[in-house]
């Protein structure tokens, strides 16, 4: 039920320097090799540094990047091929736009700067039309003036506070209050400590040549004519855009790779007509690799595997229908790479947990219905939302649209179980149909107590076991150096017969009728004997303070009974729900019924928003800290292939 990350190799690679740029391409257009320093051996083998010089295919790229960002993007259509390097510039040398981009993006800017000085005119003068004032008058040097807006609560406590001076002042406004305060030079710094004090925002004015009027129409014109001319410098842009994107697009993405195969370039050893290059390849492609660089070198190569206790990177593999849960397993921490990967584990009862915690037929298909427009919303945005600015906002702040459509694909999963349940239970909104329910929640607690409880003794026992199995993974990995965790091995195996020592001996004080029938054979004897070799084992394996967290065994096992009490809150805060509105309905009383329909639907929505977040919450908690802790390590590093995602390039 779990796979392994594919399973990783170091490699050297020695060749002659005459073929070190086909090795490479073949290497980046495969992407199966992630590329370390070469070991200092290897280089003191071949003894020399690079000597080349970068600096032409770095410069090129800062440049295209920046081109690129400045164009107008569009669809493109076609992916161009470069022959070669010199092919490459020959094309570069075409594009010749720089000194219009750069004239088209100074003069834009510095538009922009005057529309919103004028704007910001354009604000303070329609204050000033709005209060009745005259712009041409403030044009004076011994006087002082403030205009601009505060919140109209603050009207009656600042004009007292401005009527104790030798001002002119003047308030206007409905929601937002309009304000205009003049007076001498030497009361400005007073008057602007009381501004401050209401939190009032100023507004700078720099036109004083005209009336209030006249001035309003001469801005508005200006900003007309502002807007026009950059009209006319994007259509210019456009133009540029449409004839030169997709090139500079293509030339920006083969610059890139070139710049990758220069960093790798760097971490290569040399001599004078040899290189040596190092990596982590998949061990299953280590043969295909082998094949395929020894025609395109005609023999001239020397490739082997590098015996190291390194920890190789991780490289995770799961099937393409349940790839997304991998984001779950890595919210936790990333596999190393000598571990079992629960990804495949995790979407099979992480989806169950949910739904048997769900276990209403309509909450689920609400839930349903809900997680597919939510996966849709964030793999497909409308260009127009009809959500408030502030949701989405708060949404985002949240998680982002990536984290969302991860979220809205396991509830589309955990809502299908939830359907499922929900038959078994013969719950459907909180109402039960005319059939007898395979398991009812709220008559059969004492099943549902024992079901859950087995829950938690299987899946600690089956996270123990990977957990043995993983020390022993990392034994057989490190050799002698890692003796240390054979002991830890024994210790995963101790916990398991703790586990079951504790089940037995539980089930016995409980009378559970298969153990209880046997006396105290199996329940007694048996479980005293597991209690006893588990200590044994794990004082072996881990120390006496491991000894002293027996008792958390228990309580991991019983930790499963959650699911049990989500599921019951659920059924039972819902039938609570029916019932207030049943009773009313036959009661008769017109306002009664309304109000019990309103507190139907409200509780009903509130009860929906709990199911979509506590049954998630808890069952990635059942996994992080009751499963993951038996045996998952985490802490990989994660697989960086030398490799270019080609969109607009081909080779």
């Amino acid at each position: 039920m779990v796979l392994r990350p594919v399973k990783m190799v170091k490699i050297y690679l020695i060749s002659t320097i005459d073929k070190r740029e086909s090795i490479l391409d073949y290497l980046h257009e495969k992407g199966i090799i992630q590329v370390e320093n070469v070991d200092k051996e290897i280089s003191k083998l071949l003894g020399e540094n690079l000597q080349e010089d970068f600096k032409e295919i770095s410069e090129q790229y800062v440049r295209f990047k920046g081109i690129e960002k400045y164009l107008i993007p569009h669809q493109i259509s076609k992916k161009y091929k470069f022959n070669d390097k010199n092919h490459l510039f020959s094309e570069i040398e075409k594009i010749n736009i720089d000194n219009d981009l750069a004239s088209i993006r100074n003069q834009l800017e510095e538009l922009k700067a005057k529309k919103k000085a004028l704007t910001n005119d354009l604000e303070t003068l329609e204050i000033l039309r709005d209060l009745g004032i005259d712009a041409s008058y403030l044009d004076s040097s011994s006087i002082f003036f403030f205009i601009g807006r505060m919140e109209i609560e603050e009207k009656e406590r600042i004009e007292e506070e401005l009527k104790g001076l030798d001002l002119i002042f003047r308030f206007k406004g409905d929601h937002y209050l309009n304000f205009f305060v003049s007076g001498p030079r030497s009361l400005e710094g007073k008057t602007l400590e009381i501004l401050n004090k209401y939190h009032a925002s100023i507004l700078q004015l720099t036109r004083f040549d005209g009336k209030t009027e006249e001035l309003i129409l001469k801005i508005k014109e200006e900003i007309k004519s502002i807007e026009n001319t950059e009209m006319e410098l994007r259509k210019k842009l456009e133009k540029i855009s449409e004839e030169y994107y997709d090139i500079v697009c293509a030339i920006s993405e083969e610059l890139e790779i070139y710049m990758k195969k220069n960093e790798v370039k760097a971490r290569l050893a040399y001599s004078k007509n040899a290189f040596a290059i190092t990596g982590w390849v998949p061990e299953r492609e280590l043969q295909k690799i082998r094949e395929d660089l020894d025609r395109i070198t005609e023999g001239r190569i020397l490739l082997d595997v590098i015996k190291t206790d390194e920890e190789p990177p991780t490289l995770l593999e799961n099937p393409r229908r349940i790839k997304f849960f991998e984001f779950f397993v890595k919210f936790y921490s990333l596999p190393n790479s000598l571990e079992f990967d629960p990804t495949l584990i995790f979407s099979i009862v992480f989806p169950i947990f949910f739904g048997f915690m769900l276990g209403d037929v309509g909450y689920a298909l609400i839930i349903l219905g809900f997680s597919v427009w939510l996966l849709r919303r964030v793999t497909h945005p409308p260009k127009k939302s009809l959500l408030p600015k502030s949701l989405r906002s708060f949404a985002r702040t949240m998680m982002s649209n990536y984290s969302w459509g991860m979220l809205a694909r396991a509830m589309i999963f955990g809502s299908i179980w939830g359907i499922i349940f929900g038959i078994m239970f013969n719950e459907y909104f909180g109402i039960q149909l005319g059939y007898e329910p395979i398991l009812d929640p709220v008559k059969g607690v004492s099943k549902l107590l024992l079901i859950t409880a087995w829950i938690g003794v299987i899946y600690v026992t089956y996270g123990l076991i990977l957990g043995a199995l993983n020390q022993y993974s990392m034994y057989r990995y490190y050799g002698e150096n890692g003796k240390k965790y054979k002991r830890e091995m024994w210790g995963r195996i101790g916990w398991i017969l703790i586990t079951w020592g504790f089940t037995l001996f539980g089930l016995w004080l409980l009378k559970w009728s298969p153990v209880y029938s046997l006396g105290n054979i199996l329940g007694v004897y048996g479980g005293i004997s597991l209690l006893v070799a588990g200590t044994g084992l794990i004082l072996y394996g881990e120390g006496i303070f491991s000894v002293m967290e027996m008792a958390s065994i228990i309580s991991h096992v019983l930790s499963f009974t959650r699911i049990m009490g989500v599921l019951l809150a659920a059924v039972i805060l819902a039938s609570v729900l029916d019932n207030i509105f049943l009773h009313a309905y036959h009661y008769g009383v017109i306002s009664h019924i309304v109000i019990a329909f309103l507190v139907l639907i409200i509780g009903h929505a509130v009860n929906i928003l709990i199911a979509i977040f506590e049954p998630g919450i808890q069952g990635a908690r059942l996994h992080y800290v009751e499963f993951f802790s038996k045996f998952f390590h985490g802490n990989g590093k994660p697989f960086t292939p030398f490799a270019s995602r080609r969109r607009y390039t081909e080779k």
